[in-house]
């Protein structure tokens, strides 16, 4: 539970658990197998399920797809107050209460942004049925708590708790000053701001902290009422779970609900015009070069597989042109690296560099790239590239909750793709793929946050 004490572990029904783990029962093994299959429920709502019998754990997630925009902080601030109290659990307490008699299950909340939408996430992680001491059925009991929690919230006269509110607007408040703290975090979300100023993709997925200090109990319950009537909703069920009763419980709240779903669109730009240059000064040592580049993709699948290969040659990897040669040979940065935004078609290189020496850092990294646009890579660069890829994509299958955030990263679109359907994809790229892959790439942004400080920061 969130921002609490765990209070689990002072209940010696969840220490006897820990007894079953240490008498080493094999309960994985070493490539998991699942199935996945989708279902709709109704117009705009799915039910997906991901069987596997080998884990430990299961967990179950609605999530709550919006298209981003203004209201970006009150949807973000509703799955934060829904998880402090309900009508049958009244405060913090007797949810951990609840939480501790499920042998210490976890109830998280997480707000993500994929592509030009907002993604609001609701789960409960817990131990799998089978370490249950009483045959109670862990899963289903969870899965009654999140649906309790998000459909019968703590709402007085069309409003929330005050308190609840504040406490949750203070506390969001607080993660987006965090993230300006965090020099690096901050020189991100810079560039993304400026490559994105005229594009839904430049909101923050917490909004502002303006729109924030603006929320009140009876706006909150407003957005929350809008999310339920216009949001797709996508309920998950991973691990070893009984999904057709989570489901049969699922539908027992959605068909109460009044829908008229309101989807967005993810808006892809191509190629980028001219580039946009902005500096900043900040009494810290050291300087944070970040370059935002369109990819030429026309949607999030357009030529997906050269491109991933494509920039992890580039900067993805410990192997990549950007960390063997402007870092370690050149040793121009601290760190430099790049990422591939695949539901926006866009990549961000990030480098960390002494000020004075920005302009080199700038051209030797875009040598890098033109560099791959001529083909100045080998077939081992190919190769370590594919089974880097090939190790992360197959690490998806590690845990329930891994699973459930790898399908549900996908949810804003109707259409799946299991990891493994990557992983072929990746082993057909050529070179001469990369290299088109390449040449699709342009520069947009150059944000560039200048250190003037002589000695390092705590926040370097």
């Amino acid at each position: 539970m969130k921002n609490s004490e765990k209070l689990w572990k002072h209940f010696p029904r969840c220490v006897k658990i820990s007894d079953i783990y240490a008498k080493g029962q094999n309960i994985g093994c070493d490539k998991m197998k699942y199935t996945f299959n989708k279902s709709v429920i109704s117009e705009g709502i799915e039910f997906c399920s991901i069987s596997a019998d080998g884990f430990k754990s299961s967990c179950i997630s609605v999530n709550f797809v919006l298209p981003l925009g203004e209201k970006a902080s009150l949807y973000a601030l509703v799955p934060n107050v829904l998880t402090r109290s309900s009508r049958k659990y009244p405060d913090l307490a007797s949810i951990e209460r609840k939480l501790a008699n499920l042998y210490g299950a976890d109830l998280i909340v997480d707000v993500s942004k994929v592509g030009e939408n907002q993604i609001l996430k609701l789960e409960v992680s817990c131990i799998d049925d089978r370490f249950a001491l009483e045959n109670e059925v862990i899963s289903a009991e969870c899965s009654k708590l999140l649906f309790e929690l998000i459909f019968n919230p703590n709402v007085e006269n069309g409003a929330f708790s005050q308190n609840d509110t504040e406490s949750e607007k203070r506390i969001l408040i607080e993660r987006l000053y965090a993230e300006q703290s965090d020099k690096r975090s901050y020189a991100k979300n810079k560039c993304e701001e400026l490559m994105f100023s005229e594009e839904a993709y430049g909101i923050h997925r917490f909004g502002t902290v303006e729109d924030i200090e603006k929320i009140t109990p009876e706006s909150l319950y407003e957005a929350y009422c809008e999310i339920l009537r216009t949001a797709k909703i996508v309920i998950c069920s991973s691990g070893n779970t009984d999904a057709n009763r989570v489901c049969e419980e699922f539908k027992a709240y959605s068909n109460k609900l009044s829908r008229e779903l309101y989807l967005g669109e993810t808006l892809f730009v191509e190629k980028a015009e001219d580039v946009k240059y902005v500096k900043e000064q900040e009494p810290v040592k050291q300087g944070k070069l970040v370059m935002g580049f369109r990819m030429g993709m026309t949607d999030a699948n357009d030529n997906y597989a050269a491109r991933r290969v494509m920039v992890d040659i580039f900067g993805g990897s410990p192997h990549s042109k950007l960390f063997t040669v402007v870092r370690e040979k050149m040793s121009l940065c601290y760190y430099c690296s790049a990422r591939m935004i695949r539901a926006k078609g866009i990549m961000f290189v990030q480098s960390g560099i002494e000020s004075f020496n920005e302009e080199k850092a700038k051209e030797a990294i875009l040598q890098q790239l033109e560099d791959i646009k001529n083909g100045k890579f080998t077939q081992d660069d190919i190769d370590a590239s594919i089974k880097a890829l090939e190790d992360s994509f197959k690490s998806v299958t590690d845990s329930p909750e891994s699973l459930d955030s790898w399908f549900m990263s996908q949810c804003v679109s109707s259409a799946y793709k299991y990891p493994e359907d990557f992983i072929s994809d990746f082993k057909n790229v050529t070179k001469d793929d990369i290299m088109k892959a390449a040449q699709d790439v342009t520069l947009d942004t150059v944000f560039m946050l200048e250190g003037t400080a002589k000695e390092s920061d705590s926040d370097e």
